[in-house]
């Protein structure tokens, strides 16, 4: 029988244009020396590698084709086959995200079908806002496809756009067809469906570092853009007991917050991996005789057969997984 453990993730940098100074101390890295600071850090992802055990040095994607519901559990297997289906990351915007839209599913399947991604649901987690702090999500009024598409060759796009003030500890829910984008000055924690496919509305003019205008993806924007009023960008959190709160829960992912003060005794369910970060705080992750810890910025992956296992330490914790429809 296959050996099923904790499984720690080598994270993947992303510099950006848009990025700032926030990862490299929050994640305890080195400086970052490149031409373009780094706006994301891809904590779980099917592409990424597992640094410990047996499993050392395979990706995500590979355990999972060969360990199937051990891993993954039945109903991630049963929506999505032997597919690591989300995506962790955080998140640093210095400098405002271009306005943007990704597809569903269904879109993802029948257009997209040769990048292997799923469509693109995600939420945000608000890790920290500076004052005056806003993102875009939605339209302030209506608008037809021929309406928007001479509002973005005029560049008079953005007096369309539903702008939202943010702070530290809103929860934001982008489902696959908002057109959104992250203001300046906002840190957070992004869970999603496994896929990189973002259509670029509309980029500010903006060059990258060799002095380009970014590309734009107008057209396949448009057809999966979703034209109505932006209304309910924010996600109510439930109280779930003294210490846990449901951030959001959704038919792609839940994600919760733990406050772990003493020491915690959980189970993984057969129904589902449970993908752990630390964003505040250290721990120690027991499981039978082993312990693993787990210091602030760092993901775990704990396979849906693991069971029983305890944190112990002081440390506020998100909690990921795949939940019942």
């Amino acid at each position: 029988m296959s050996k099923i453990y904790p499984l720690k993730i080598k994270r993947r940098l992303s510099p950006r244009l848009w990025g700032g100074k926030k990862l490299e101390p929050f994640l305890k890295l080195p400086a970052h020396e490149g031409v373009e600071p780094l706006g994301e850090a891809w904590q779980v992802y099917a592409e990424n590698h597992i640094l410990n055990g047996e499993y050392a040095g395979q990706s995500l994607a590979d355990l999972a084709l060969s360990l199937g519901t051990d891993l993954l559990g039945h109903l991630s297997v049963e929506r999505y086959g032997n597919k690591f289906p989300l995506l962790a990351k955080f998140i640093d915007a210095a400098d405002k995200l271009s306005i943007q839209v990704h597809p569903d599913d269904t879109y993802a399947r029948t257009q997209e079908a040769a990048s292997g991604h799923l469509g693109k649901t995600e939420a945000w987690y608000i890790l920290a806002a500076e004052p005056g702090a806003k993102i875009i999500w939605g339209f302030k009024d209506a608008l037809s496809k021929d309406e928007l598409r001479r509002a973005i060759a005029q560049e008079r796009l953005e007096p369309h756009l539903n702008v939202v003030a943010v702070k530290a500890g809103d929860v934001i829910f982008n489902p696959a067809g908002t057109v959104h984008a992250i203001g300046a000055g906002i840190f957070l924690f992004e869970i999603q469906q496994s896929s990189d496919l973002t259509y670029r509305l509309y980029d500010f003019g903006r060059r990258d570092a060799s002095g380009q205008l970014r590309e734009l993806h107008i057209d396949k924007a448009l057809d999966v853009a979703d034209l109505r009023p932006g209304q309910h960008a924010k996600v109510r959190p439930k109280a779930l007991s003294a210490n846990k709160t449901e951030l959001i829960s959704t038919q792609h992912f839940a994600m919760e917050r733990w406050s772990v003060g003493a020491a915690e005794h959980q189970s993984t369910k057969l129904s589902s991996f449970e993908i752990l970060t630390v964003i505040e705080g250290e721990l120690e992750l027991e499981v039978a005789n082993d312990s693993y810890p787990l210091v602030c910025g760092e993901s775990v992956v704990l396979p849906a057969s693991l069971g029983a296992y305890v944190l112990r330490g002081k440390a506020e914790v998100l909690r990921c997984y795949v939940p019942e429809l």
